[in-house]
């Protein structure tokens, strides 16, 4: 018996070396990969050529991804293809540099034959990360290569292309893998035979007083068992120990309980893979933080979808009706993948959710957001987020990006919102991050998703492509598609058909439609349009006081609209909009910038005899239970919102 522990032990330690060995190789894979991606987002960011960029702002940079992925050597290079040679523009230096490579490796220095075959497949466009183990002129190295084709314009704030794809590398020696994974294996080799043998010993002695010294005295009973079955069983004496008892007592209910279950054990199905049903409930717990994939109102509909690509993975999506009726919208993507991109997940998702709440500009709630998530990374992961929060009653959109996939608007052509910049979220704490705003219409889809949609592979390892995407959407646009969702994942599903799975995949859709309690009015800039007005505002389900009141504000924007807005009519957008108890009337117009709510005639001031201008904006705020002044994509946009139940007081008091 104790020869077979042994045995098993054996078999167990060797599984456990080879398990343990791959996961390790894959820890600084992938912490390769996580400093050579924040790497090349940096010389995205920063011009690597400007020398006094690279000493005030690169070089410090590069020394803090350094240290933060705990790396060798990371470096930039101008690969040359025809020599087959490097000049270094940029590197920096780990703990464990060797000094060699100190003296010889520096910013100019270029090395002839040193471009191998992994740096030229980075260098044609693999972003994923080469991966090669590389014996070096300084170390027996693990090396990550990736491409860099672009950096942006500081003066135009615009993606500029190097003149050529630049490579960039991160490095850790082998002997780093090869310690860190012996150390451990000693660890978990030794705690093993400790309690094989802990085990063991154990097992002896309760096999001898629980189980043999019991079992002796009923041997000769239960040995005829299958030859008094027919002919019916004797029980067995319940006397002697609390052992033998136990077992006597249990033998007997058994022998009872034989016949009836008999014939139930062939219909039994054991589960034979519990480590898999582990993961599955691991993802179900994963997947159970997320909201409910649909959200449908009378004014807009969220679909969202997610599929990881492990059992556990690190993409999300976020939504919520704030107080104020805006809708917050968001998708991340966790850098990595597993059981600690699930856990950074869960985490962002609450700090997410608790900021958007608060009625914060998206860029506020992403500031706060990465401040806090910056605090308390020690595995050095980040995540890219898109936020939007959308106003249904005016259709204003406002957005903020911290790093993540531009997403798209859906209106009349296909609109990439990509006026917010930002850098991921939980590297560095302080980050600024910038809000930016479009108007939409009813009808009109906004497509969030994450970069497992365009960079999916087929079975012929084509990338699905951010072109292709976009070709899609256009002929969504075209087809008036209701579910855009839907049609893209219908057309991806098909593409990568045969194809594992390589990245977590995550689509989110904001579809503004038509609300029944809304009416939208086009009318040109001209008086003789008001009664346009007032026949939308009489047909309202409310009393005609209200009505009255609402109509007599109405007509005082609308004239100011037609009188001062434009050199010659033009169109003007009124939109009305009613729930039980308020109405919110907004107008839009894209004539010359003027804000009514700013100097509001104060009545105690006004002048009777001169009559100055003013008080028809006055009457105008002053039986409005609130309002707001916006200038966005070149249009005015003035809300009004009046309330029965004030409307209905007032008049008591009249």
């Amino acid at each position: 018996m104790f020869l077979i522990i042994l045995i098993l032990d054996g078999v167990v330690l060797m599984l456990t070396y080879k398990i343990s060995y791959d996961n390790n190789l894959q820890i600084f894979e992938d912490q390769l990969r996580g400093a050579t991606k924040a790497t090349v987002h940096y010389c995205e960011t920063y011009n690597v050529y400007n020398d006094q960029t690279d000493e005030e702002i690169v070089d410090p940079l590069f020394d803090n991804i350094c240290e933060l992925f705990n790396v060798t050597y990371i470096y930039v290079v101008e690969p040359n293809l025809d020599t087959r040679s490097e000049t270094y523009l940029e590197i920096a230096f780990g703990d464990d540099a060797s000094e060699e490579a100190k003296e010889t490796r520096f910013r100019g220095v270029t090395v002839k034959g040193k471009l191998n075959d992994s740096e030229i497949e980075a260098y044609n466009g693999n972003t994923d990360g080469v991966i090669k183990h590389e014996v070096t002129q300084f170390d027996d190295a693990l090396i990550c290569y990736m491409p860099c084709t672009r950096y942006l314009d500081a003066d135009t704030g615009q993606f500029v292309q190097y003149k050529k794809p630049l490579i960039v590398a991160s490095e850790i020696a082998v002997h780093r893998v090869n310690a860190r994974f012996k150390h451990r294996f000693a660890q978990i080799a030794f705690l093993t035979l400790s309690i094989t043998l802990l085990i063991a010993a154990s097992f002896a002695l309760l096999l001898y007083f629980k189980v043999t010294k019991p079992l002796r005295v009923l041997s000769d009973r239960m040995s005829s068992f299958v030859a008094d079955r027919k002919k019916g069983i004797r029980k067995l004496d319940e006397k002697g120990g609390r052992e033998f008892a136990q077992m006597a007592h249990s033998f007997n209910t058994m022998t009872e309980d034989i016949n009836r279950y008999i014939d139930d054990i062939d219909a039994l199905n054991r589960d034979k893979h519990t480590t898999e049903a582990e993961l599955n409930i691991a993802r179900e717990i994963q997947m159970g933080l997320l909201l409910p994939g649909h959200l449908h109102s009378d004014r807009y509909a969220i679909n969202a979808y997610v599929k990881p690509a492990k059992d556990v993975g690190g993409d999300y999506y976020d939504y919520s009706v704030l107080d104020d009726g805006r809708i917050f919208v968001a998708v991340a993507d966790v850098s990595g993948k597993g059981i600690s991109a699930s856990l950074f997940m869960a985490r962002a998702i609450t700090l997410l959710h608790q900021n958007a709440i608060g009625g914060h500009l998206p860029s506020e709630i992403l500031e706060t957001y990465n401040n806090t998530l910056t605090q308390r990374n020690p595995g050095g992961l980040f995540i890219t987020t898109f936020v939007v929060i959308y106003d249904p009653s005016t259709g204003i959109l406002t957005y903020s990006n911290a790093g993540h996939n531009i997403p798209y608007l859906l209106s009349d052509t296909l609109i990439p919102l990509d006026k917010a910049h930002g850098v991921a979220a939980g590297l560095f704490e302080g980050e600024t991050y910038e809000d930016a705003t479009v108007m939409i219409k009813p009808g009109d889809s906004l497509f969030l998703y994450t970069d497992g949609v365009n960079e999916a592979k087929s079975a012929e390892n084509v990338f699905y492509s951010t072109e292709r995407l976009e070709e899609k959407l256009r002929d969504c646009i075209a087809a008036h598609t209701d579910n855009t969702l839907d049609v893209i994942l219908d057309d991806l599903h098909g593409f990568t058909k045969g194809a594992e799975q390589n990245d977590d995949i995550t689509i989110l859709t904001l579809q503004t439609t038509h609300s029944p309690d809304e009416t939208i009015l086009r009318l040109r800039s001209e008086v003789e349009q008001l009664h346009k007005l007032k026949e939308a505002i009489f047909a309202l389900p409310f009393g005609d006081d209200i009505k009255r009141t609402i109509y007599l504000a109405a007509e005082e924007i609308f004239v100011n609209i037609c009188s001062y807005a434009y050199d010659a009519p033009d169109d003007a957008i009124i939109r009305l909009y009613h729930d039980q108890n308020h109405i919110t009337l907004t107008f839009i117009d894209s004539g010359r910038p003027f804000d009514p709510t700013r100097d509001v005639l104060d009545i105690n001031d006004y002048d009777h005899e001169n009559a100055i201008g003013g008080l028809g904006r006055y009457l105008a705020f002053s039986i409005a239970e609130s309002y707001r002044y916006e200038y966005i994509d070149d249009k005015n946009i003035l809300q009004l919102t009046f309330s029965e139940e004030d409307q209905n007081d007032d008049h008591k008091e009249a």
